[in-house]
């Protein structure tokens, strides 16, 4: 295999930094694996970017990234931007480039850019504002990223990019934009449409972005740097293309690329992206081994030099070793394919339990591509985190709880339209991916079809018998894993169905005054009832795997007063308690709106 990697360990970002000893054991892995560079990005989220913007959820997407001006601030945005928190991450990003060149590879960067600037700064400085640049459906403010043709604007990006490079030798520099609070004017790509100031109206898309990547370039190589510069819209195809900008790879110079193609309209990286392991999140440390090794061979069958791959989680490195093992092995077939992975499985369990662990591997698989077949792709999970299905509760009238009922959970919902919205379990940031009797079916459905998939996994993997107790106890923990995912799913499920009855409910509707006898009753009493029971029922059964440790689960903050949309509490185990009570409170809530049983 002649391909060189960009390896990237994925981390959810929280409010620490990942551990310098637990990144060099990463960096060590990358090095076995045969990597040449390796991701230095991931640095600690800052809260006040939310408490700036109180009651706006949308902050939280652009606290997941990084920006070129969380790492260095420009002197003349000092008076509007935290420079202390950009010293430290400067620092940390630094420290871990020499353990990346310790271990003979070069640093790779991500950013998302031109991201927004403080208001402040665009009422001192009025030709600097760009283009608005959030989601109008998931936002309550208006957020401006500066505007790139502005000289002024070109000179911080240059001062912060050339004393970046004066402490970080970059191999690989990627710029994400149009997304998670940063955006190009006058681009396609905005979600507000194409907007930006009338100065640079006129400017064509390929100057403005041959322009900036020109001045990120320039001050690289002011510090003898070599680095290869990529800017792209591409959010993993979930928006159309921005036709104007991969245009302008026709006009860029040696050592750009623009949504990953070069000045010879070819595409040195390869951006491996494992879909399926989308399916499994929040839990992301489940071995997602099969899609990874089929997405690896169509990487290798490629014309890109570089392969960037994304590193999950896992409890025994398969990714790596994975990696390591296709390397060697020069896979040629799927045959040959699911050698690779016997031969990793040997390395894990033995010879005599490996055809168990590669069974189990195949069950996750093929539970996730009936998630991935019935339209049970990442907006569907996501609602279990950003819009805390996992821990609310199902309740008739949801407009009846009290603040006290839902001051656990509704500020963490990423809600920025209206309370109505809010109160619907499965509207998604503004969006209906399950609605009305056909969709809702097909997600029940989905789950009683994953169901025994997933429970064959479970118990796959706790039937691996080895003498190893660190061993077992992983595997132990995989299968608790496998089987929340199953709850989750089942959450999911019954939130859909339980949200379909409601929606089926007209407002202000009233039970019909009848005292006739035998009869029986608003049938939709009756499936509200047996939804609550089951999620009920499941609920105490996530308890139960959850065994008083959310963190070996789901991505939990630290610190309670920091918890946000996307970091769940270490008290999930007490909330999902809360959630049950509160559900159990208000059952008989159904005898207010639809006419009971009388028999």
């Amino acid at each position: 295999m002649g391909k060189k990697f960009i390896l990237h360990f994925f981390h959810e970002r929280n409010y620490e930094p990942q551990s310098l000893e637990d990144f060099e054991r990463e960096a060590a892995l990358a090095a076995q694996a045969g990597a040449t560079h390796m991701y230095i990005m991931d640095v600690p989220k800052r809260f006040e970017e939310w408490t700036d913007h109180p009651g706006d959820p949308y902050p939280n997407w652009g606290m997941l990234q990084t920006c070129l001006f969380k790492l260095v601030v420009p002197k003349a945005l000092e008076p509007y931007l935290d420079a202390d928190y950009a010293r430290r991450n400067l620092e940390l990003v630094r420290r871990r480039s020499e353990i990346v060149k310790k271990y003979g590879m070069q640093a790779a960067v991500v950013v998302i850019d031109p991201f927004y600037l403080p208001e402040q700064a665009y009422l001192d400085h009025p030709a600097w504002r760009g283009p608005r640049c959030d989601h109008p459906r998931r936002s309550r403010d208006m957020y401006f990223s500066p505007c790139i043709d502005n000289e002024e604007v070109r000179g911080l990006y240059y001062e912060a990019m050339q004393r970046l490079c004066a402490e970080v030798d970059i191999g690989f520099f990627q710029i994400i934009t149009n997304d998670s609070g940063a955006g190009v004017c006058w681009s396609t790509g905005l979600y507000n449409g194409p907007n930006g100031p009338e100065a640079c109206r006129k400017v064509s898309m390929a100057d403005r972005i041959v322009g900036f990547l020109q001045v990120l370039y320039d001050a690289a190589r002011s510090q003898g740097r070599e680095t290869l510069i990529d800017i792209t819209s591409d959010i993993f195809g979930y928006k159309a293309p921005e036709a104007s900008m991969d245009a302008a790879w026709t006009s860029l110079k040696p050592g750009q690329l623009v949504t990953g193609r070069d000045m010879h309209g070819k595409k040195p990286v390869y951006h491996m992206l494992s879909d399926l392991i989308e399916h499994v999140r929040p839990i992301q440390t489940l071995p997602m081994t099969v899609d990874f090794i089929r997405k690896l061979r169509e990487a290798d069958g490629s014309q890109s030099e570089y392969i960037k791959a994304v590193i999950h989680r896992s409890e025994f490195d398969e990714y790596i070793r994975i990696l390591d093992a296709y390397r060697k092995m020069q896979p040629r077939d799927t045959a040959q394919m699911l050698d690779v992975l016997r031969h990793v499985a040997v390395q894990i369990v033995g010879e005599s339990q490996a055809s168990k662990l590669v069974d189990a591997w195949c069950a996750l698989d093929d539970a996730a591509h009936i998630m991935a077949d019935l339209h049970f792709d990442n907006f569907i999970w996501m609602p279990l985190f950003a819009e805390r299905v996992i821990n609310r509760p199902l309740v008739p009238v949801p407009a009846a709880l009290t603040e006290d009922e839902t001051a656990y959970y509704t500020p963490f919902l990423f809600q920025a339209t209206t309370e109505e919205q809010a109160r619907d379990l499965l509207n998604i940031q503004g969006m209906d991916f399950v609605k009305g009797f056909t969709a809702t079916r097909i997600l029940r459905l989905s789950v009683l079809k994953v169901a025994s998939v997933l429970e064959r996994a479970a118990a796959l993997f706790e039937s691996i018998d080895t003498d190893d107790a660190a061993v077992s106890a992983k595997l132990t923990l995989t299968a608790r894993r496998v089987r929340a995912v199953l709850c989750m799913a089942r959450t999911l499920g019954n939130a859909a169905c339980y949200q379909n009855v409601l929606d089926h409910t007209m407002p202000e509707e009233q039970p019909a005054y009848n005292t006739e006898w035998p009869i029986e009753g608003d049938a939709r009493i009756t499936e509200l009832n047996e939804l609550a029971r089951k999620e009920i029922d499941n609920t105490y059964e996530l308890i139960r795997l959850l065994d008083g440790d959310p963190g070996a689960f789901f991505p939990i903050v630290a610190d309670d007063a920091h918890e946000d949309v996307f970091l769940l509490s270490a008290r999930l185990p007490q909330q999902l308690e809360q959630k049950v009570r509160i559900m159990l409170a208000h059952m008989r809530d159904v005898d207010r709106i639809y006419e009971s049983k009388n028999k």
